[in-house]
């Protein structure tokens, strides 16, 4: 115990807990996530407007009658999309942190509270994959840490080396889907013939969806090695329709 304790001092003096929140600078005191990376008014300020209109099954503006968006009323590979808000705002600032400045530990606190979300019950998790070059770049995959607090809540494995991204596809972010979809064909693809996902329900996990394409070609995959069904969580969904068709938001 002592040893830890020494250990711990010596860690705050080299690299001091933040005392300020990662995406507004007020200060962090009294924060109720055990990370104090985000105040508690970002963290609520990340949920959905409930005066929006919202589809009923991926959660993004929703402008059709039917209550679907245009993508999911055109069909979708995967089914119903969990997510904690919009790629807006703090949110946004937030997944830029976990996504591009190393800042890990987000994928764990926002995880955390994704999961809370999720009642249904799943065979197993399955993030999306980066490719091999992305992740030497980055060090790490950004949708596996927020997979592993999904799959720690629920106790249910997450299998993070069977589905896997055969070649780079390059920054999607800039591409309207159609291009994404033509760029990402036959980009996955699954490292063995009996997966432990084939027959089950597989909850697929990525960071923020936006047109649906890279979601939408993994969920093909899984069905293809044998899933029953797909599901999708994501941290943020993108809030911009133009014209029936989803656009990235700026």
């Amino acid at each position: 115990m002592l040893w830890r304790l020494i250990l711990q001092g010596l860690a705050d003096l080299i690299w001091p807990p933040r005392t300020r929140c990662l995406v507004c600078e007020e200060p962090l005191a009294g924060c109720s996530e055990p990370v104090g990376l985000v105040c508690d008014a970002c963290l609520n300020s990340m949920a959905f407007d409930p005066h929006e209109v919202r589809c009923a099954n991926c959660t993004r503006p929703a402008y059709a009658s039917d209550g679907l968006c245009a993508e999911c009323a055109a069909g979708s590979p995967f089914g119903v999309v969990f997510s904690l808000g919009p790629h807006a705002g703090a949110l946004r600032e937030a997944v830029h942190h976990l996504k591009f400045e190393d800042r890990t530990e987000l994928g764990a606190v926002l995880g955390r509270r994704l999961a809370r979300r999720i009642s249904v019950k799943f065979d197993c998790v399955v993030p999306v994959p980066l490719h091999r070059s992305r992740l030497r770049e980055r060090g790490y995959n950004q949708a596996a840490i927020i997979g592993r607090q999904l799959a720690d809540a629920s106790g249910i494995p997450m299998h993070e080396d069977m589905l896997v991204r055969l070649r780079g596809t390059g920054h999607q972010a800039k591409l309207q889907r159609r291009n994404r979809l033509h760029n990402l064909q036959g980009a996955f693809g699954v490292t063995t013939a009996t997966p432990p996902w084939a027959g089950g329900r597989v909850l697929l996990v990525d960071d923020v969806l936006t047109t649906g394409a890279t979601a939408a070609a993994a969920a093909t995959e899984l069905y293809g090695s044998g899933a029953r069904s797909v599901d999708l969580a994501v941290l943020a969904v993108s809030t911009t329709l133009v014209k029936g068709k989803l656009k990235t938001s700026p």
